[in-house]
């Protein structure tokens, strides 16, 4: 017996799995490498200080490429645009506050900084792509 709503589920789950990666591509993932992490020749101070860097730099990308695509879009693919980005917002912040929230974590900025990159710059190239 097929539940009711079952074959939507279905069909969404087999969309959301044809969509290119940056559209899916915008979870936080633990454990990211960067170039900055020179464990060998950096001290943690100059490590923590490069990815500092790099995330205001992806940042301003991400800034840069949503008012250029707000500029491009109107109607109501401008209002789809608005809702996703704040609704990404309300989830990173979400997911960053719960992560650093986690008491019995011993959280090193120089690994999470890493993972902050990455969805930043997952989200710049679901924003570029956005049609």
């Amino acid at each position: 017996m097929t539940r009711p709503g079952g074959l939507r589920l279905s069909v969404l789950a087999a969309l959301l799995s044809a969509l290119p990666g940056a559209a899916r591509a915008q979870e936080f993932h633990e454990n990211v490498r960067h170039p900055c992490q020179d464990f060998a020749f950096l001290t943690r101070r100059e490590i923590h200080d490069c990815l500092q860097r790099d995330l205001a730099t992806a940042d301003a990308e991400l800034n840069r490429e949503y008012q250029r695509k707000m500029r491009e879009v109107d109607g109501e693919a401008r209002d789809r645009l608005l809702q996703s980005q704040r609704a990404w917002l309300e989830r990173y912040d979400r997911v960053l506050t719960s992560y650093y929230a986690r008491g019995w974590a011993n959280h090193s900025m120089v690994k999470v900084l890493p993972s902050q990159i990455r969805a930043v710059r997952d989200r710049t190239a679901w924003v570029r792509a956005y049609r």
